[in-house]
C-alpha cells in the first residue's frame, strides 16, 4: 500500500499496536515511541505528508511547535487534557487510543468497520482501561509482547482472528512465566507506610508488572511504582494517588490516574536503595510538612 502518511503511536503498548495495525491497513507508516518521547517521533520523519498521533501527545508547550504538521491527534491519557483547547485534538479518557483511531479511520472512510475490527477494539479497551471482562485483551497482551509487532499485524491486522493451536501453548507457557515473575518481583518489594503504604521494586526484567501491581494493590498499596533499567517509571495506584500527576510533576511523565509512566534522572540498573530514596522522593511530594 502507499505511504499516504505518518502515524506516531505507543511503542510496546497493545493499545499501541492496534493503531498501528489499524494505520497500516489505511496507508499510514507507524513511528513506535515511547509516552515522553514523541518530539523524536516527528525527527524520524523525513517528508512532509500528513501526521497523526494516536495513544500518544505532546506536552502543551511542544504542540505550537508542531501543530502545522498534525492532522489529527487522539490521546486517552489524563496528562493529555491541557491539549483540548488546541485544533486537530480529540481527547477522551472514556476511550482506548486505538478506539480513538478505528472511529476517526472510519468517519474518514479509509476502513470499513466489521464484527472482528469491533471485538478487537472492544477487547483491546477492556485490558488498556483495566475494565471487567478483559481476559481476552489480557491474553492478546500476553501474544504481543512474547512475539512482537510483526506477528501481531499480519494475525490481527484486519481486525480480531481466531487463534492456532500454538497459540494456547504459548499462552499456558506465558502465563507459567508470568506467575513466576511475580513471585520474583515481590520478592525485591521496598514499601513505606508513609503518607500512604507505597511500594518501588527495582525491576529484575521485563515482564507482567501489571499483575505484579495488581496484587499490591489488592493487598492494600496506595501506589506501586516500577524503576525499569533503562530509567523509565511505570506507577500504579488506587485513589489516593492520582498516578497521572505525580508522573507528570515530579518525574516528566503522565498518563491515566491510576497508570501512568515517568522517567528517572539518570538510568540503571537500579537496587534497593534507589527504590526507597524514590519513595522518600514521592512521600516528600505528597506530604511536603
Amino acid at each position: 500500500m502507499n505511504n499516504t502518511g505518518w502515524l506516531i503511536t505507543h511503542k510496546n503498548c497493545l493499545d499501541g499496536a492496534t493503531a498501528a495495525a489499524i494505520g497500516q491497513q489505511c496507508g499510514l507508516i507507524p513511528v513506535f515511541v515511547e509516552p515522553d518521547q514523541v518530539a523524536r517521533g516527528f525527527e524520524a520523519i523525513s517528508d512532509q505528508k500528513p501526521v497523526y498521533l494516536a495513544d500518544v501527545s505532546l506536552k502543551t508547550d511542544q504542540y505550537p511547535l508542531y501543530s502545522s504538521r498534525i492532522h489529527q491527534l487522539l490521546d486517552h491519557h489524563q496528562s493529555a487534557l491541557g491539549l483540548r483547547a488546541f485544533p486537530h485534538v480529540t481527547i477522551d479518557l472514556s476511550k482506548s487510543g486505538s478506539g480513538l483511531f478505528y472511529e476517526y479511520a472510519v468517519t474518514q472512510g479509509w476502513l470499513t468497520p466489521s464484527k472482528n475490527w469491533d471485538r478487537l477494539i472492544a477487547s483491546v479497551e477492556r485490558y488498556d482501561l483495566w475494565q471487567p471482562c478483559h481476559e481476552p485483551g489480557q491474553n492478546l497482551n500476553r501474544l504481543f509482547h512474547d512475539q512482537g509487532y510483526e506477528w501481531f499485524q499480519q494475525r490481527f491486522g484486519q481486525g480480531w482472528a481466531p487463534y492456532q493451536p500454538s497459540d494456547q501453548d504459548s499462552l499456558a507457557r506465558l502465563i507459567s512465566q508470568e506467575r513466576q515473575f511475580v513471585r520474583e518481583q515481590m520478592g525485591r518489594a521496598v514499601r513505606t507506610f508513609r503518607p500512604f503504604p507505597m511500594v518501588a521494586i527495582p525491576l529484575s526484567g521485563e515482564g507482567a508488572v501489571n499483575e505484579v501491581a495488581h496484587k499490591l494493590l489488592a493487598g492494600g498499596a496506595a501506589l506501586v511504582v516500577f524503576l525499569k533499567a533503562d530509567g523509565r517509571l511505570s506507577a500504579r495506584s488506587d485513589t489516593r494517588i492520582d498516578a497521572a500527576v505525580l508522573m507528570e510533576q515530579v518525574f516528566h511523565g503522565g498518563g491515566h490516574a491510576r497508570a501512568a509512566g515517568g522517567r528517572m534522572e539518570t538510568p540503571g540498573p537500579y537496587g534497593p536503595q534507589d527504590a526507597q530514596s524514590l519513595l522518600l522522593q514521592i512521600g516528600h511530594y505528597l506530604d511536603p510538612g
